[in-house]
């Protein structure tokens, strides 16, 4: 349905709600990977190289962009760049709903929506709506 740039963008995505307060919490990381287990993967068919479902390449963006410490503004401005260059993959209503649905889950996973997620969040909406 989707491919691996996709993927890797919406992982941008999510990491940059997770890590508007600085610090990316192991509950953020936990709610995440079911979200993707239970929600995204079902969405594909398609394997990568190591014959993992292909929306598991938000995980391991995901992943490494937190063990890189990459700053929130960073890993947004990769996921403005890649909607720009793709505006129609995210024109499905259904698409905008996971993605900020994703986000929002990922925000609440400790303590609630914060203000600075709530601005990255806002942000992101603005992106695909």
């Amino acid at each position: 349905m989707y491919n691996r740039k996709f993927y890797e963008a919406i992982g941008h995505a999510f990491y940059a709600v997770a890590h508007a307060d600085n610090k990316v919490s192991k509950e953020e990381f936990q709610t995440l990977i079911k979200i993707v287990r239970d929600e995204w993967a079902p969405l594909e068919n398609e394997t990568d190289e190591f014959g993992e479902d292909i929306a598991f390449q938000i995980v391991a963006v995901f992943d490494w962009l937190s063990e890189n410490d990459v700053k929130d503004k960073e890993a947004i401005h990769h996921f403005k760049n890649y909607v720009e260059e793709h505006p129609k993959l995210f024109h499905n209503e259904k698409i905008q709903k996971k993605i900020l649905s994703t986000c929002e889950k990922i925000a609440e996973a400790t303590h609630g929506i914060n203000k600075k997620e709530n601005k990255v969040l806002k942000e992101i909406k603005s992106l695909i709506k």
